[in-house]
């Protein structure tokens, strides 16, 4: 199947930041499981108990702080099916979403060292997981409210 270049994500959802993170393995259901998010996706066969990943594995991730767009943002997200989220080296580096069977858009570019590096951490930890990784849409970093959760697999 071939795939379609990546497209802008539209202007009008953009985050005001974004960053990399991670969580255990074993504290993904109990870190997002049960809190009320209003668009969650978490399949049951990506729960890393699933996949026999041991529960000190780091999940990678990535934080989208939309600010006043959060949830019109995790609204978009949703709508599209989000897939995957992986790093492309290039000039300049990028995100790339991969959402349905052939969209791709671009969540964002950087130039930055620590950036890349961090990218770099990010896919390698892919690798550990199985592929498996998360995507967060919160409209701040205060922790407290979630706009937007996905559990994501590299397939």
């Amino acid at each position: 199947m071939n795939q379609l270049p990546p497209m802008p994500l539209p202007e009008s959802l953009w985050g005001e930041q974004w960053c990399f993170a991670s969580v255990s393995a074993g504290d993904i259901l109990e870190e997002f499981g049960s809190r009320s998010i209003p668009f969650k996706k978490i399949p049951d066969s990506f729960l890393p108990i699933k996949l026999g990943l041991a529960v000190t594995v780091s999940i990678p991730g990535v934080i989208i702080y939309g600010g006043k767009q959060s949830l019109r943002l995790a609204r978009w997200l949703n709508e599209n099916n989000p897939v995957s989220l992986n790093y492309i080296a290039g000039d300049p580096d990028g995100l790339i979403l991969r959402s349905g069977s052939t969209n791709r858009w671009i969540v964002a570019t950087f130039t930055d060292t620590d950036v890349t590096a961090a990218a770099k951490v990010y896919q390698q930890r892919k690798k550990v997981s199985e592929g498996l990784h998360f995507l967060i849409v919160q409209p701040d970093n205060s922790g407290m409210t979630f706009s937007g959760f996905w559990l994501l697999k590299d397939i």
